[in-house]
């Protein structure tokens, strides 16, 4: 692994320890440990499952982005997605697209540079849970703080310039690669290069769209309904608390939870889950920080384990050599 990438892992294990350690200074332990002890199991269970559902139906959306390249199971799809979001989860520095594409060349003989578009599309679908969350707030009684009001005009404008590319997308890919090529323009002539070469593989996974909306709208449709088993798992995991929270809020402060992934994470996002989970569910919402802390520790720990045991079957089926790359930065497997 080069010195970056381990720099990077250093610093955001540092990072990680600190945020544990200020969060810790911030609750009562006891109290958390004390909840967890009296959680339903039963509805552990059923969150569990509907986690697991969510993925999958997010693999459905690649799978239906990739057919276009090379046809693939459904079930295979899911644990190359699975493996993938396994290293992202471990080594928070996107490695784990990377892996997705080497599975498909390892067993299907796709080279990576091909795959690679369906994996960049597929992943912008995700920042499309923020119009759901815009789509909310007028059925919640929030009182949304200066900073809650700064992220989600942020949050809103990203939204707005997504849905302008995928619009564009399936009428006109020759725009969306005009309009790439006078944004990256003002860039130093370093970073120009690196940058096109990352537009020419997104903008080559665009032309699925064109003359395609239905493609496009079997993948929005996808995407909300992951979006919505995402609130469903986390309210299942309120109910086993025993906590009769408004399912629209736990879904709404859940989906930015999940869109704060797109931000730089430590290692397993160590204490960065904690900290969101106070911010939004706590000073943003009311809930005690003892009874916040309490559901996302029990959270990160399923949803670290449940990562963890997909992940393993996922190389287990798929192949371990890609690790070994990572590892060494190999770059012929990119």
């Amino acid at each position: 692994m080069s010195k970056k990438r381990i720099s990077s892992l250093i610093i955001g294990l540092i990072l990680g320890l600190v945020l544990i350690g200020l969060w810790l200074s911030f609750t009562e332990l006891d109290q958390i440990i004390l909840k967890i002890r009296e959680v339903d199991k039963s509805l552990v269970l059923l969150a569990a499952v509907i986690y697991v559902m969510a993925y999958f139906i997010r693999s459905l959306r690649w799978n239906l982005i990739l057919r276009k390249d090379i046809p693939i199971g459904v079930g295979r799809t899911w644990l190359y997605s699975m493996g993938g979001n396994f290293i992202n989860y471990m080594i928070p520095i996107r490695l784990g697209e990377l892996v997705k594409a080497w599975f498909i060349r390892k067993n299907h003989g796709l080279p990576v540079s091909a795959s690679l578009p369906s994996i960049f599309i597929d992943k912008s679908f995700d920042t499309l849970g923020i119009f759901f969350v815009l789509l909310m707030l007028p059925f919640l009684a929030v009182q949304l703080s200066t900073g809650m009001t700064i992220l989600l005009v942020l949050l809103a404008l990203v939204f707005v310039l997504s849905l302008a590319l995928l619009l564009m997308a399936a009428l006109n890919q020759k725009g969306v690669h005009s309009f790439f090529e006078k944004v990256l323009a003002i860039l130093p002539r370093v970073f120009r290069a690196k940058a096109q070469g990352f537009m020419k593989l997104f903008v080559a996974g665009l032309n699925i769209f064109e003359h395609h909306w239905t493609v496009l709208a079997v993948s929005i449709l996808l995407t909300a309904l992951g979006v919505f088993l995402d609130g469903f798992y986390f309210y299942s995991l309120f109910r086993a608390f025993g906590m009769s929270y408004p399912f629209a809020m736990v879904l709404f402060g859940y989906t930015l939870i999940n869109l704060s992934y797109a931000l730089p994470q430590p290692p397993a996002q160590l204490g960065s889950n904690e900290w969101m989970m106070i911010i939004i569910f706590s000073i943003g919402f009311g809930l005690t920080k003892d009874s916040a802390s309490a559901v996302m520790v029990f959270a990160h720990i399923l949803t670290a384990l449940i990562m963890s045991i997909l992940g393993i079957i996922s190389f287990s089926v798929s192949g371990y050599d890609v690790i070994k790359a990572v590892y060494k930065d190999d770059k012929t497997y990119e």
